[in-house]
């Protein structure tokens, strides 16, 4: 039986010509620029490569400055963005090829491709140790952008972070302290307190940095430093109130309430989650969470004594709008960011411009909540515009833009109201309480989330960035930042 085949309905050069076609509109769909998490983009924004690493002991050592960049950034309070796009930027600088970086709360871990080998060299990096140091942060983002923008060879760049790492602190640690002090006198003092209370404040807040500092000594949890801490600050406002003292209890807790609020985590969190790195934010989160749980914790068991003993509390009020009292609400608020800043160790060229930044920020929330009557609101907008400025300063001086904006709002923390939520409480007050603490949350968060948003606003970019090139993008507080000035030049190249 003979079975008749049918004629190719496509002839040899229409298939061919099919198949190309095929080809090529697989290999278009495969090559489009979609969002990658943890990759380099194809077409990165930083061009400028000083070095040409081929291979062997060349690689490693620029492997081991990655990561070690990437430590040292991650302790000092960077977030994973800025981690991770500071790593691509120098890589490129460097000129390595394919390189990945995955950044996490506790790791960092880097993989660059070698020359004629199939498999990626990969390290990684566990970070133990977490300590603010914001002057170890501009030296090292300034190392970034000199490494970037071909300032520094990479001999240089090695010398240079080890430099940096071995470097002592700025400021002893009894400035810090006193730094600490005037933190939570000034705190109390925009709050409405007279300067006996702010004395008392002072001496509150000095007792809590050494008990602190003596505690982590023998590796106690930060919860329980915040405890203790809370506690402290909360049984001298009992004591004060006992003897009968002319001074407002309630303003000494807050004053001591703010130098403990975890608000570097609580800005790390918001800037991880709204970039794209959920499972560092979740860690941020929880570590913003037991923070504060200490805290509270730590306010609720000394009025818990407090009201055993018979001792009555009471919750006070801030010190009411007036024109007349801006001035002095100007200069507290102006100590408070600048006490913050000198206790992260920042240069003492940022101290100027974090204490105008914090005073004209404070006033200017204060006028906005006069005519607002809303605190959170007020909050996030005063802090959009303090995260514009901060960043356009940040820019001027080659300066990272956290250490700007972090100090700035710290004189909007809600210290007062945290302590008035947790003393209705103890009163049995659970309603008003929990109201009290979700508002002091809100409120946190929107000083946070407006900060970020306003460094995003005044970053120089411009709509010819690719999508995956956005990841690295922004919103950012460290690491290199003029991509358009980059772009053009290899346009007119």
């Amino acid at each position: 039986m003979t079975i008749e085949r049918s004629e190719d309905p496509v002839s040899n050069p229409d298939r061919e010509r099919l198949r190309r076609r095929l080809r090529r509109a697989a290999g278009a769909a495969l090559s489009r620029d979609e969002p990658v998490v943890s990759q380099r983009p194809p077409r990165s924004p930083y061009v400028v490569r000083t070095a040409d690493h081929t291979g062997g002991p060349d690689v490693r050592r620029a492997l081991d400055f990655l990561l070690r960049l990437a430590e040292l950034l991650l302790r000092s309070g960077a977030g994973s963005v800025d981690v991770e796009a500071s790593v691509v930027a120098c890589a490129t600088a460097l000129g390595l090829r394919d390189v990945e970086a995955s950044v996490t709360y506790t790791q960092v871990l880097v993989s660059v491709s070698v020359v004629d080998s199939d498999a990626p060299l990969t390290d990684l990096r566990i970070v133990r140790v977490r300590a603010v140091d914001h002057s170890r942060l501009v030296a090292l983002h300034q190392l970034v952008l000199a490494l970037t923008e071909g300032d520094l060879t990479p001999e240089a760049a090695y010398q240079r972070l080890d430099d940096i790492l071995h470097a002592p602190k700025r400021y002893p640690r009894w400035v810090v302290s006193i730094a600490w002090g005037m933190l939570a006198a000034a705190t109390a003092v925009q709050l409405g307190g007279e300067w006996l209370l702010a004395l008392v404040t002072f001496g509150a807040t000095v007792l809590i940095d050494r008990a602190g500092r003596r505690l982590a000594r023998r590796n106690v949890p930060d919860f329980y430093l915040n405890f203790v801490g809370a506690a402290i600050v909360t049984g001298v406002a009992v004591v004060l109130t006992a003897a009968g003292a002319p001074v407002q209890p309630g303003l000494v807790v807050a004053g001591g309430v703010v130098l403990l609020l975890p608000g570097i985590a609580l800005l790390g969190a918001v800037q991880d989650a709204l970039t794209g790195f959920m499972v560092t934010a979740a860690g941020r989160a929880l570590e913003v969470l037991i923070l504060a749980a200490g805290l509270t914790g730590g306010v609720a068991a000394a009025l818990i004594v407090a009201r055993q003993a018979g001792i009555t509390m009471s919750v006070t009020a801030p010190a009411a709008f007036t024109v007349g009292g801006l001035p002095s609400r100007f200069l507290s608020a102006g100590v408070v960011a600048t006490a913050m800043a000198v206790g992260l160790y920042a240069s003492s060229r940022l101290l100027p411009a974090v204490f105008l930044l914090g005073g004209v920020g404070y006033v200017a929330y204060l006028g906005l909540d006069h005519l607002l009557a809303s605190a959170s609101m007020s909050r996030g907008v005063i802090a959009v515009a303090i995260g514009v400025c901060g960043q356009a300063i940040a820019m001027r001086r080659r300066l990272p833009a956290l250490a700007v904006v972090l100090p700035a709002i710290v004189p909007m923390l809600p210290g007062l109201t945290i302590y008035g939520a947790m003393l209705q409480l103890t009163q049995g007050d659970s309603r008003s309480g929990i109201s009290g603490l979700l508002i002091a949350a809100t409120q946190s968060l929107a000083l946070a989330a407006g900060v970020i948003l306003g460094d995003f606003l005044a970053q120089p970019l411009t709509r010819e960035l690719s999508r995956s090139e956005r990841r690295y993008a922004g919103p950012r507080l460290v690491g290199p930042l003029r991509v358009r000035r980059l772009r053009r030049t290899r346009r007119r190249r």
